[in-house]
């Protein structure tokens, strides 16, 4: 099996877990392909049958941004507690990819969102985010106006700190930090999260998969930010087309990985008997 052994570089406990990983799995008879997260290589991806991804849920979308482009399936081997995208800790890890070996496992799909920034007539950047796609305000403390529009149909102006829109992955995230729903990761919905709204509606939106979201920015400074990891400066009239990506991360569940509904109890509503 061609496998990929991932992980941020700057994470020295992790690059040492998951090179020691790497060792054994080529002593079992396995191609391994050690890739760094900050910078993958397209000739790095071909031909692979499974990432394994050392980290936590931050390196995770990392990878997802990374990978899923390509097809690859994701096993997330967390470095300490799980989180809700890597379903391994670092002692199930040898168990768990002998299940995926043996063809105990199954693949989740997960929605991804694509974010597109114009400027005037220009295309200035096009991303995939497996969380979320957020557009607030920049380094002065002041709220932004940003103007939404669904499938082009004007909804609302927001004069707020900033608008988040999420995938199902993502409402666990910064959107529900502010007041939004959680919803089941394999769902298709998207949601829009106001933050820190003045004198606007306060609720969030939970609109169809095949929905267009348009931001429209109208101050400045103002600031792009995909999966809280990367940002981009915007000005006044950049406008950001958000909508459900074709592409989608595949998540690899063995026996090992806990129900979201088990990991949701314990870590957001903090339910005894976890």
């Amino acid at each position: 099996m061609k496998v990929a052994v991932c992980v941020r570089p700057n994470f020295a406990d992790a690059v040492g877990v998951a090179k020691a990983a790497a060792q054994r799995l080529r002593g079992s008879g396995h191609d391994v392909v050690e890739i760094g997260l900050d910078s993958v290589r397209p000739e790095q991806l071909a031909g692979l049958q499974i990432g394994c991804v050392f980290g936590g849920d931050g390196t995770m979308l990392h990878a997802a941004r990374a990978l899923a482009p390509s097809g690859v399936p994701l096993l997330g081997v967390s470095m300490g507690h799980l989180g809700f995208l890597t379903f391994a800790t670092i002692d199930e890890f040898d168990a768990a990819f002998a299940d995926v070996v043996a063809g105990r496992y199954t693949v989740e799909e997960r929605d991804m969102l694509e974010a597109t920034l114009t400027r005037g007539a220009e295309t200035v950047a096009t991303s995939l985010a497996l969380n979320d796609v957020v557009v607030a305000r920049g380094a002065l403390v002041r709220s932004v106006h940003i103007a939404v529009a669904i499938d082009g149909d004007p909804l609302i102006v927001y004069w707020a700190d900033g608008v988040i829109t999420a995938t199902a992955t993502g409402s666990t995230a910064y959107g529900f930090s502010v007041g939004g729903p959680l919803i089941l990761p394999t769902s298709h919905a998207i949601t829009l999260v106001p933050i820190a709204p003045h004198l606007s509606f306060s609720n969030a939106f939970v609109f169809e998969a095949g929905q267009r979201i348009t931001l429209d920015v109208q101050d400045d400074p103002a600031r792009l930010s995909i999966d809280g990891q990367v940002e981009r400066d915007l000005r006044a009239g950049d406008r950001i087309l958000v909508r459900r990506a074709a592409t989608v991360t595949k998540l690899v569940r063995t026996a090992h990985a806990r129900p979201f509904l088990s990991l949701l109890r314990q870590k957001i509503l903090k339910e005894p008997g976890i």
